[in-house]
């Protein structure tokens, strides 16, 4: 369940007064941060899978590795309940990324917090997928999600969304009181679709999160030389230009 754009909370006074300066200087602008490259199969083991057919549903749902050196999930849902099942709805699968391994002295998170996107290169059919982080949080079923919405199905793309976007959600359902995610601590990235009869199909390439030329995370940068006319709307939607990944049709 994705949550309508006017109920998302609204930016905080902490993030908005976020100081610009670190103990070693000025914040640096930088491109991105690469997350996951899924193109071999080492990379695709840094994920788990799961649908309902784990706790007795109807659905199948797969992980694998295709020759584009790519990641795909795919599979078919069923929201058939099975009779004298134990749950009242059915019908979904989703594909997470592991706890990153444990180090001498901490457990490693992603902090993308100097950064404005998450951006995903995919190809998608036209069924209707979500994108789910996680944080550390006193709450393991919380949840941040937000709609995988591509423009082109069936063809790669990229697509990027704001992280202030992403809406708390527990167990599927959008929570009353919303808490800010806190970007500084990601502990995982998946995907998932649910209730949606039939084969569905998502291939995967990589996951990053990013900057546009006018942005330092929440933070609006004017181009050098230009005023305000300058600050347009940084793109939904865009191209990263490689040679690897320009390869895949």
């Amino acid at each position: 369940m994705v949550c309508p754009s006017f109920l998302r909370p609204s930016s905080s006074a902490r993030r908005l007064s976020a100081p610009a300066l670190k103990m070693d200087g000025f914040l640096t602008w930088k491109k991105d941060l690469p997350m996951f490259q899924l193109n071999s199969v080492e990379a695709l083991e840094q994920f788990v899978l799961g649908c309902d057919a784990d706790i007795g549903g109807l659905s199948e749902a797969y992980w694998g590795h295709t020759e584009n050196d790519t990641g795909l999930f795919w599979g078919k849902l069923d929201t058939t309940v099975p009779e004298g099942a134990k749950f009242e709805n059915s019908g979904y699968a989703g594909v997470k990324s592991k706890e990153r391994p444990l180090t001498l002295f901490h457990r490693p998170r992603f902090d993308t917090s100097q950064y404005r996107y998450l951006a995903i290169r995919c190809k998608a059919d036209s069924r209707q997928y979500f994108v789910n982080i996680q944080t550390d949080s006193i709450y393991p079923s919380y949840t941040w999600q937000h709609r995988l919405q591509v423009e082109r199905p069936g063809q790669w793309e990229v697509v990027m969304i704001p992280f202030r976007d992403f809406i708390l959600t527990a167990h599927g359902h959008v929570q009353k009181n919303q808490l800010e995610l806190d970007r500084t601590r990601i502990r995982n990235v998946g995907f998932s679709i649910m209730r949606q009869n039939g084969d569905f199909s998502l291939e995967l390439d990589w996951i990053r999160a990013v900057n546009t030329e006018r942005t330092l995370g929440d933070r609006d940068l004017i181009p050098e030389g230009k005023g305000m006319e300058s600050r347009k709307p940084a793109p939904f939607f865009v191209d990263f230009p490689d040679n690897k990944s320009s390869q895949k049709q």
